[in-house]
């Protein structure tokens, strides 16, 4: 059984939470084979999760990071014994169900990655109150909660929703990377940073041109509704678009990148933007710094950004595009 403080101790600065991590696999083969045995080799075996990955990334960062995840079984106690042997600070919440396992495979004959995702848990009422009581009772509370990943199965579409009405009255800034029906209940409630993928962005209700300014024009109508303060549009190799109630207006396209894997890639996007908002920094260098994070880590194999300075290096050479309204308007 996975250790569990009630009461939780020492709470950090950032606090994530992840209703549905697992244990990824990486492995490589020659070529994937019909009716036959397809022969892999492992190359890796990392703690999974969207805020178990961006947990580590701030852990390396240097952030005061606690990760919050679900924790049960063989594959739990695997995924605690894993962020506690990179150093990461960890809360394992327990449930009866064991953790999945997910397999990202590298087919090399034809440079593809096939990225299997499993099914996330399912947890009983029980366990779902703990959860939440456990995330909405921290004392003190922290400056931020990093909400990502998907929800089990049975949970309530509006579990992340209810969290991010509990922090707001906590004055603790929501950071929002989930999707399908638990994107909107948490938008309704109205978060700090959300970031959102092309397709979540259509979910939404944009219908309009693939031009940024028509899709800025439809993010800063999502602001006005109080959905964020800050709201992002990843668009994979076109870049990100980022609109706030500050009067943020941008569009950045990365420069042209040789993809290698994309697991993590959203991830490592925002444990950067996160990183530099705690840290205080203008909002648009802190989105810079999200974009540069998305594209190093799709250069990489794993689920995380294995050298940090990549990021720098990329930052410097994003192309800026900006969209600002001319002003009075």
């Amino acid at each position: 059984m996975c250790p569990f403080y009630e009461g939780v101790l020492a709470i950090s600065a950032i606090v994530t939470l992840t209703m549905s991590p697992s244990v990824d696999l990486f492995g490589v083969t020659e070529r994937l084979l019909e009716e036959s045995k397809t022969r892999c080799r492992e190359t890796a075996r990392q703690p999974g999760g969207g805020g178990i990955n961006v947990a580590r990334t701030l852990h390396r960062l240097g952030a005061d990071v606690l990760a919050v995840f679900t924790c049960g079984g063989a594959n739990g106690e695997l995924l605690e014994r894993m962020l506690r042997d990179e150093g990461v600070a960890c809360l394992g919440i327990p449930v009866d169900t064991d953790m999945r396992q997910n397999l990202a495979l590298t087919v090399t004959d034809t440079g593809t990655m096939y990225h299997f995702v499993f099914p996330a848990l399912e947890l009983k009422e029980p366990a779902l109150q703990l959860c939440m009581d456990t995330i909405t009772s921290m004392k003190p509370v922290p400056e931020f909660l990093v909400l990502s990943g998907s929800l089990p199965l049975s949970a309530p579409t509006d579990f992340y929703g209810r969290v991010t009405r509990a922090a707001n009255a906590n004055n603790v800034k929501v950071v929002l990377d989930v999707s399908g029906t638990a994107l909107q209940a948490s938008l309704d409630e109205g978060v700090y940073l959300a970031k959102l993928n092309r397709k979540e962005f259509l979910q939404l209700g944009y219908a309009g041109p693939d031009e940024p300014d028509a899709q800025l024009d439809a993010m800063e109508e999502m602001v006005a509704k109080g959905y964020a303060d800050i709201l992002v549009v990843t668009l994979g190799p076109k870049g990100a678009l980022l609109t706030s109630r500050f009067g943020d207006r941008e569009a950045l396209t990365p420069p042209p990148t040789a993809i290698v894997s994309h697991v993590g890639a959203g991830d490592s996007f925002v444990a950067l933007m996160t990183y530099h908002l705690y840290r205080g920094e203008p909002i648009y260098d802190a989105f810079r710094y999200g974009v540069s994070a998305a594209t190093a880590a799709v250069k990489t194999s794993g689920n995380h950004i294995e050298d940090l300075s990549t990021v720098d290096e990329i930052n410097r050479q994003l192309s800026s595009h900006p969209h600002r309204r001319p002003t009075g308007v």
